[in-house]
């Protein structure tokens, strides 16, 4: 339906309801003279008389001429005079039709009772009314023009703009001369239909009761129906008053039961109330003044359990109930809000304020701008409270528009003593129904208050981490946000400040005190950072943990929610190693090291994931952290020793914990990298610290290893690592290359220089007794391989070497005994010493050596003399010397002493058998018995020794070389005593160089009562060769009377013999011209002796005889 221009509203449609108004006016008038009619025609009262059918004729027919061109038509009609002579006419069936055919109006019955008075003075008025059956149609054009028919298919018998003029339209029907008497019109059974082309709805009220009552200018209009158009029995009655001639008027509306989209549908003053889902019982009631417009209209709404739902796509906001009281007044479009009140599980309170109505001068509200003050709320929105939240007072601004849904908070303020919030945000009903954005903002906060606003079910898992590790303190400059889709997660961010707070960051660590900082929910994403704050450690004090953030990356993870704590810390280490030492770390706890280990100061920071549920599990924590101790002090780290450290770095993860960094033992300088394992894995492993020390004098004394003084000097490095396991003493491993370290044992005469390199490898446990378990050195020639304890407090207890080599001159067992503060006693236990090589007394040492006792295999005197079973008591001082014993070559015992001579050992030898020694060295196989003293002094060369033996009373049996020479001179009596007991020598005297392949005779005697030998010459140890000469001087007695004359061991009458070859069968060469020559001139027969030291051979030479020289003792 179209709105009509302006010209055609006032002209056409004006004069079509005029003569509908006038042709409905004259079928009154015709009922009225019927009336009169039946009136005349009837004699007796209470009868009723049914018209003919040929009266009926004439009456449709006689009104119809003065209906205007309406046609009547009726079923029946009855006449009848009541009680007190009133007549009536009863019709039925009534069907008023315009020329066209078309239906104008159709009545189930109507009973017209005629005024008697005027009657009587030949007036016929119609005094009461009663009408039965009526179907009206009232409709509205989009436009907001009313029209009026009665029947849905029948024509409009009447238009206007609004309600009011339509009544006025009727004011001029009942102010006619028909209706002078008329005091009442009552409609029975009236079936209304509402059309309302704006909303495109019609609604349909039935069982419905019209009564006009008419005193003489005034009327008053009541009706009440049933409204049918919902699931439920309605109600709607309405009044309304006003005078004849006169627009202005009072209406009154009340209504029970009807669905709040019908109420609203009918004024756009209360359009507001279609979004909501409920039924609504209420009155209204106002005034039109005399031009026609509305004043002020007053309601009261009861509204019963239902639903905020402005489309079919929002989910329903459920309420038990609301009421509201209010004004409007259409002259300045506003609603005035005595009371709103609601009662819902979501909120309950009451408000009142005013709203400006927006596009009601269109005829449909768009939308209102409301300003409120809210009391006595509480809030509890889709049950996110475990106790609705009770707000005193609140006041807001809002805008809601109503086609499409939006509700626009522009603020609300709430007000406390101790608080004030601002909010604002956007609620919008979309096609995929609500979506919300919601913003507010606090400049101050308690944090209790904080746990109150904040619903237990709006991010729970966040609430309960500030619920629980959360207390006391303030909140500042708080923001709120909620972006909520229906049907989606709510999207929240939240933020603010805090002061003086108390909080638990981690269940199993202390609270932070003094905390401040802020905190945010940003969707999923929840962060607190400290600015400030403390942690106070069960030892060491406190720890500042600005920087500190506590994150939870997805809140919305179940179960188990993952955690994160980026740590920053700063403060005493010993705090920190207890805040580590708490379970599940439990760090020091597996070593054997207490918490508060070392003082200094650590700065650190890291970061701590774990899943947030009660009992956390070492396994399941993962953490990184990293930091830098600073003024480190400790005497527990290395037992007996301080460690110190400048500074250090600190590392750790699951996996472990490591310290490491420059610092000082004591006062030796380190390298040092602590390593802690962690996790099940480690259970028991404890710690190791590993690195590299200074490897000097200062370690010697460090580390009281017990070594003499002066043996290390220096400086070089090794590397080492210390194992620190709960209950077990530390064990130490240390490795150094010895570059830059000078080394020397005193007592062998052994040292090593500082650029040479070497092997240190030592295996030790520390504590009040260290031990060294391993020790195995390898430098300058030096191998030893032993182990070492030391004494309570310090100090060389015993160390014991299961193998010392040295040079190639020394390979032995040994061990050293301490002795307090004097230099260790040492003690070989077997082995192999050569003194061809041996370098006693070449060490740098300055300290002084201790004693040696010896107990040696074989102590190598040549290449081919050995002395076995060598035992002795040395003084290694300047070298070696001291008493000793042994064997030669395991055979003669001999007895001797060494002592130091040239940076080598001098030795003096002794024996009861010199000819055992003889034959057990290899130089005489055949000499027996006699007493031998011999002394052998190094010679220039090394490897050589120039020697002097003196042998007293030996006998020389079968020797084949003696033998040969006696053959050769045919002195056979010397041969069958050489052949028997033997030849006896009294005397024997040699001046001798050994070395290592030879013997050089450089002069030698032999004399007896027998015979007399002098020698000289080379053999050859090696092959048992021979190249000597000599002099054999028969009956040595007598013809030693010429000794004087001649060499020791020749006489008077000699000859002169070579022995050349191999010394098991010589070649015996013998000059018998010799013989004949006296000493003197025998050397002129045989060649010169072997030179000592490189000089020349000697030149014959005589001397004093002396009774010494007397083979017969003086004889």
């Amino acid at each position: 339906m179209h709105p009509l221009d302006p010209e055609d509203r006032n002209e056409l449609p004006v004069r079509r309801r005029r003569a509908l108004r006038r042709g409905l006016v004259a079928g009154l008038a015709v009922l009225a003279l019927f009336a009169a009619l039946a009136v005349a025609a009837l004699s007796l009262p209470g009868r009723a008389i049914t018209a003919p059918d040929w009266l009926m004729t004439r009456l449709e027919a006689r009104a119809e001429r003065n209906l205007g061109g309406l046609g009547l038509d009726f079923g029946e009609a009855t006449l009848v005079v009541r009680h007190g002579w009133r007549p009536a006419v009863r019709l039925r069936d009534v069907e008023l039709s315009a020329a066209d055919g078309t239906r104008v109006a159709l009545l189930e019955r109507a009973r017209i009772s005629l005024s008697l008075r005027p009657l009587l003075r030949g007036r016929i008025l119609a005094k009461q009314i009663d009408l039965g059956g009526l179907n009206v149609v009232l409709r509205r054009d989009a436009g907001g023009n009313l029209s009026l028919a009665f029947g849905e298919n029948a024509a409009p018998v009447d238009q206007a703009r609004n309600l009011p003029a339509l009544i006025e339209d009727w004011d001029g029907v009942l102010d006619g001369q028909p209706f002078a008497a008329l005091t009442q019109v009552s409609v029975q059974g009236v079936r209304l239909r509402l059309e309302d082309a704006r909303v495109n709805r019609h609604w349909t009220l039935d069982d419905g009761r019209l009564q006009l009552d008419k005193d003489g200018a005034r009327l008053r209009l009541a009706a009440s129906f049933a409204v049918l158009s919902g699931g439920r029995v309605s109600t709607v009655e309405a009044n309304y008053a006003s005078r004849i001639g006169d627009l202005a008027a009072e209406f009154g509306v009340s209504f029970s039961d009807v669905d709040a989209p019908d109420i609203a549908a009918q004024s756009p003053v209360l359009g507001w109330l279609d979004v909501l889902r409920a039924p609504i019982s209420g009155a209204l009631r106002g005034s039109v003044d005399g031009s026609g417009s509305a004043g002020p209209v007053s309601a009261t709404l009861q509204i019963g359990a239902g639903a905020l739902q402005p489309t079919d796509a929002t989910r329903p906001v459920p309420f038990s109930g609301a009421r509201g009281y209010f004004t409007f007044d259409p002259r300045i479009g506003t609603l005035v809000f005595d009371e709103l009140s609601v009662e819902s599980d979501w909120i309950t309170g009451r408000a009142d304020g005013t709203a400006m109505l927006s596009g009601i001068e269109a005829g449909a509200l768009s939308g209102l701008d409301g300003q409120f003050t809210f009391r006595g709320l509480r809030l509890n929105p889709d049950d996110r409270y475990d106790e609705p939240l009770d707000l005193d007072g609140m006041t807001a601004d809002f805008r809601l528009d109503l086609n499409p849904f939006r509700l626009t908070l522009g603020e609300a303020l709430v007000t406390t003593p101790h608080e004030r919030l601002r909010a604002w945000g956007v609620l919008d009903a979309n096609p995929e129904g609500w979506q919300l954005a919601l913003d507010a903002e606090m400049g101050h906060l308690a944090t209790d208050r904080l746990l109150v606003l904040w619903p237990q079910r709006v991010a729970p898992k966040p609430r309960r981490w500030v619920e629980t590790n959360l207390h006391a303190g303030d909140l500042s400059d708080i923001d709120f946000a909620l972006r909520l889709a229906q049907g989606n997660r709510p999207v929240i961010h939240a933020d603010f400040g805090f002061s003086d707070v108390t909080a638990r960051v981690l269940k199993t660590q202390p609270p932070v005190t003094n905390g401040t900082g802020t905190a945010s929910l940003t969707g999923n994403r929840f962060v607190v950072s400290a600015t400030g704050g403390q942690i106070t450690a069960d030892q060491g004090g406190a720890l500042d943990i600005a920087g500190t953030s506590f994150i939870v990356p997805d809140v919305a993870v179940k179960p188990a929610t993952p955690g994160l704590v980026r740590l920053k810390a700063d403060g005493p280490i010993t705090a920190v190693l207890s805040l580590l030492n708490r379970p599940p770390l439990s760090v020091i706890d597996k070593t054997p090291l207490p918490v508060d280990m070392a003082d200094g100061r650590l700065r650190a920071e890291g970061t701590i994931a774990f899943p947030m549920k009660k009992k956390v599990p070492f396994e399941d924590l993962e953490f990184h952290f990293s930091g830098d101790l600073t003024g480190l002090r400790s005497d527990v780290l290395v037992p007996g020793h301080e460690v110190s450290a400048r500074a250090l770095r600190i590392e750790g993860n699951q996996d472990a914990v490591r310290i490491e960094g420059d610092g000082l033992i004591g006062e030796l300088p380190v390298r040092v990298a602590w390593r802690q394992p962690l996790g099940k894995s480690a259970a028991g492993q404890g710690s190791t610290l590993t690195g590299t020390v200074e490897l000097s004098a200062r370690t010697v004394d460090t580390f009281r290893l017990g070594l003499p003084p002066g043996s290390v000097a220096g400086k070089g490095q090794a590397t080492f690592a210390l194992d620190l396991k709960p209950d077990t003493p530390p064990e130490l491993a240390l490795s150094s290359d010895l570059r830059g370290v000078r080394l020397s044992l005193g007592s062998l005469g052994w040292s090593k220089a500082a650029d040479t390199a070497g092997r240190l490898d030592l295996s030790a446990r520390l504590g009040d007794r260290a031990r060294v378990d391993r020790l195995e050195l390898e430098a300058a020639g030096l191998s030893v391989a032993g182990r070492v304890t030391t004494r309570t407090g310090g100090g060389l207890d015993r160390a014991e070497f299961d193998r010392v080599r040295l040079g190639g001159w020394l390979d032995v067992r040994a061990e050293l005994v301490g002795q307090g503060n004097g230099p260790p006693v040492i003690r070989v236990h077997g082995g192999q010493l050569d003194l061809r090589r041996a370098s006693f007394g070449r060490g740098s040492g300055t300290g002084a050596s201790g004693p040696l006792d010896a107990a040696l295999d074989r102590l190598q005197v040549t290449d081919t003399i050995a002395l076995t079973g060598f035992t002795g008591n040395f003084v290694t001082t300047g070298g070696l010397s001291g008493p000793f014993r042994g064997r030669i070559n395991g055979g003669a015992a001999v007895t001797g002493r060494i002592a130091p001579q040239a940076g080598r050992s001098a030795i003096h030898l002794k024996s009861d058998d010199a000819g055992g020694v003889f034959r057990d060295a290899g130089i005489l196989r055949n000499g027996r018995g006699g007493e031998l003293d011999l002394t052998l002094t190094p010679a220039s060369t090394p490897g050589e020794f120039n020697g002097r033996l003196a042998v007293r009373d030996t006998r020389v049996q079968d020797a084949p070389a003696m033998a040969a020479l006696l053959n050769s001179i045919s002195l056979v009596g010397l041969l069958n005593e050489l052949s028997g007991q033997g030849i006896l020598f009294g005397n024997v005297d040699a001046r001798f160089r050994l070395g290592p392949r030879q013997l050089t005779l450089f002069e030698s005697s032999a004399t007896g009562a027998s015979i007399g030998l002098s020698m000289d010459g080379i053999y050859d140890v090696v092959n048992g060769r021979l190249n000597m000469q000599g002099v054999v001087s028969p009956i040595y007695m007598l013809n030693a009377v010429g000794a004087p004359l001649s060499r020791r061991g020749e006489g008077l009458i000699g000859f002169n013999y070579t022995l050349t070859g191999a010394a098991a069968s010589p070649n015996v060469s013998v000059n018998p011209l010799s013989a004949l020559a006296p000493g003197i001139l025998r050397d002129l027969f045989r060649g010169a002796p072997p030179p000592s030291d490189g000089s020349p051979a000697p030149q014959p030479r005589r001397r004093p005889r002396t009774p010494s020289d007397d083979p017969a003792g003086g004889r």
